[in-house]
């Protein structure tokens, strides 16, 4: 082989915040300031510095920043065992997201599934026990005693997809209730007047609201709220469990997820019931189980991406600045109309 044939490897780019100055005709310092969203530069200009930072390859010293900073540069994302024994987790996808996301803002995320017996002793995270981080997202609502707990720690702080009301703790949710009436009202629209719901209300404050958004449609229709056609599909901890139809069936179900809106149209089928032409089925947050269930189900898509880059916006300036504080952010969703849904003809049931 002659020394034509071997080829040297690529050598890699090395990009300095001097060559992203000069493309902006700035100074170094501001190009510092917008990359680490210090205060001094406008907002237009930081998105386009950083994001021609990230098109030139240009990668923050992390061990260099640390040792100067004495930050660790890590945000940890805390989730409860029971909200991903499944691959197909709707928590997985947003978590992966959010992993994502924290990398455009400098950030490493620390994923740590939360055992039950530990939620239950009360033993806080072992990357926050272990010094690993700036501060934690907590996805999934855990229980009250563990969240009082948690709101001791010395770091900053945000919880996603729930919100608690004994808590001060910023959080970020979809607008479930209003979410939940506009998809309820879609079934009222298609002559729909008996409609149950499939949800553990005491179980978490998404499915709560999303009762409430549900009901409050029933009330402006004038429509009952029947007993008998509110079902729960988890226990008390939050775990799905099985659950059986209703004797007098409605025409109708809204699921407080597509999980649950899943399993609920096995059972329909196995009932001998026809989705959508003597049921319609309804849910929430547009994962893969709406997408693999035959049929495909109508569902409120939750902005993944606008929740995600709201809630690592928020941690990272809270690091910087921990006396911020945000309240409770709402983000709207969106319906997504497929085929689980139809027009009633008639009494067919």
């Amino acid at each position: 082989m002659s020394k034509k044939d071997i080829r040297e490897p690529k050598k890699r780019i090395e990009v300095n915040m001097k060559q992203i100055a000069e493309i902006f005709d700035v100074s170094i310092v501001t190009v510092s300031k917008a990359l680490n969203d210090k205060d001094g530069v406008g907002d237009e200009l930081r998105e386009k510095i950083k994001q021609k930072a990230e098109e030139l390859g240009y990668r923050v010293n992390i061990a260099a920043r640390s040792l100067k900073t004495r930050k660790s540069y890590n945000i940890g994302i805390l989730i409860a065992n029971r909200y991903v024994e499944s691959q197909e987790s709707y928590y997985f996808s947003i978590s992966s997201e959010i992993v994502k996301r924290l990398n455009t803002e400098g950030y490493s995320g620390i994923i740590e599934i939360l055992l039950s017996e530990d939620e239950e002793r009360l033993i806080l995270p072992n990357m926050y026990n272990e010094q690993k981080v700036d501060g934690l997202i907590v996805l999934g609502q855990l229980e009250e005693d563990y969240l009082k707990k948690l709101e001791t720690i010395d770091i900053p702080l945000l919880y996603m997809d729930f919100y608690v009301s004994f808590s001060n703790a910023d959080s970020i949710v979809i607008d479930n209730f209003f979410s939940s009436y506009e998809v309820t009202h879609l079934l009222i629209e298609k002559g729909h007047e008996r409609i149950g719901f499939v949800g553990n209300i005491s179980s978490t404050s998404s499915i709560q609201d999303r009762f409430l958004g549900f009901y409050k449609a029933l009330l402006e229709n004038h429509l009952p709220l029947n007993n008998d056609y509110i079902i729960s599909d988890r226990d008390g901890l939050g775990k799905l469990i099985d659950f059986n139809l209703p004797s007098n069936m409605p025409t109708a179900f809204v699921a407080n997820c597509d999980q649950t809106a899943y399993k609920l149209i096995k059972k329909l089928k196995e009932g001998n019931y026809k989705v959508p032409e003597e049921v319609s089925v309804v849910s929430f947050d547009n994962s893969i189980f709406s997408t693999i269930s035959e049929p495909q189900i109508t569902t409120i898509d939750n902005n993944i991406k606008q929740m995600v880059e709201t809630a690592s916006k928020i941690i990272v300036k809270k690091i910087k600045n921990p006396k911020l504080t945000y309240g409770r952010i709402f983000i709207k969703g969106k319906t997504i109309i497929r085929d689980s849904t139809k027009i009633r003809l008639g009494n067919n049931l």
